[in-house]
């Protein structure tokens, strides 16, 4: 007798009771603005931070990791015209040594702020903008890695006269 192998899968699938694995979800980052709302005259210059808080058992690795193959954490500032950013600080990393590798970790966690500090345009308009920013970054605990997530905030910037 042939077997059709999908009818033979769809018996399997059928027949088989489900096995429900207990599988924590993936951690999230939880980011702020240090400030919400900043104002600036065109011409100044302002620093904004970005807090982050993970479980604490998490941690991300450094912004420039020690290990190249590992995802570093980066923060995109999506300026909008008038507005430019001129650095991203980001804090210095603590070691962390990990089961299995013989070398040390960069990582940050489970708290941290990233400084940015911006410059408003001598010909930027009286009002409000929106600076949005992306973290990317690879949550870890002591035995995994995590997929790659973004997490997105926002200052609200207010050009005054």
């Amino acid at each position: 007798m042939i077997v059709d192998p999908r009818v033979a899968l769809a018996v399997i699938a059928f027949a088989t009771p489900p096995v429900v694995l207990a599988q924590p979800g993936r951690p999230r980052a939880d980011v702020a603005p240090g400030v919400e709302r900043v104002t600036a005259r065109p011409g100044d210059t302002v620093e904004v931070s970005l807090t982050v808080r993970l479980p604490e058992d998490v941690h991300v690795q450094a912004h420039e990791p020690r290990d190249a193959s590992l995802i570093a954490t980066v923060l995109t500032v999506e300026a909008p015209p008038g507005v430019t950013v001129d650095a991203v600080a980001y804090p210095v990393p603590t070691e962390l040594r990990q089961a299995g590798r013989t070398d040390t970790l960069d990582v940050l966690g489970p708290a941290f702020e990233i400084g940015v500090r911006l410059t408003v345009a001598a010909t930027a308009a009286q009002g409000d903008l929106a600076v949005p920013a992306v973290l990317r970054y690879q949550a870890c605990n002591d035995r995994v890695c995590f997929a790659p997530a973004r997490a997105t905030a926002a200052w609200r910037l207010e050009v005054i006269r």
